[in-house]
Order: C-alpha cells, then sequence, then structure tokens
C-alpha cells in the first residue's frame, strides 16, 4: 500500500475573504450600512491581497466588493451633506421651529 505524495497536494483556495466582501457590499444597501461598507472595503482588500499571492482565485468577487464598499461609503457622505445643507438653509430661512415646554 502505498501513501499519497505531499508534493502533489495543493491547498484549497481561501476564497473566503473576497465572498465575504461582496456578500458586505451587497448588504450593505439593505441592511448593514455604513458598517457593512466600511467591512466590505476591509474585506475586499484582503481578498485581493490573497488573490494576489496565489492563495485565492476569486480576485474578481473581492474587487467586487471593494467597489461596492467605496460606492457606498462615498455615498453616505453625499447623503451628510446634503443633509447639513438642507438643515443649514431651513435655518436661514427661519425654517426652524424651536420650541420649549
Amino acid at each position: 500500500m502505498t501513501t499519497p505524495s505531499p508534493q502533489g497536494a495543493t491547498a484549497a483556495p481561501q476564497n473566503g475573504m473576497g465572498t465575504a466582501a461582496l456578500v458586505m457590499g451587497i448588504l450593505q444597501f439593505f441592511c448593514l450600512g455604513t458598517v457593512g461598507s466600511v467591512l466590505a472595503i476591509i474585506f475586499g482588500k484582503i481578498g485581493m491581497n490573497k488573490a494576489d499571492q496565489g492563495l485565492a482565485n476569486n480576485r474578481g468577487s473581492a474587487k467586487a466588493g471593494f467597489v461596492l464598499g467605496i460606492i457606498g461609503l462615498a455615498l453616505t457622505v453625499i447623503g451628510i451633506i446634503v443633509w447639513i445643507i438642507a438643515f443649514a438653509v431651513a435655518a436661514a430661512n427661519g425654517d426652524l421651529e424651536v420650541t420649549t415646554s
């Protein structure tokens, strides 16, 4: 009985980070918000690095999650800026009513 040689064995690809980046990038638009954006960016960068090192074979998924994370974060920043401008315009026009009880 012969045993298989370890030279022919290859490790399974480490695709977890790329997949997690894509999932976080998609879910940020539905339920995770800014936290999902940040996680998608982090996991996407780690996944792309693993793909560059030859440890993973899903660079496309990792990059898609990374890009979705950046888009979500940019939309959050734009939304905050629009909200601040709308609040400032309303305050300047006297449309804000302050009540004390």
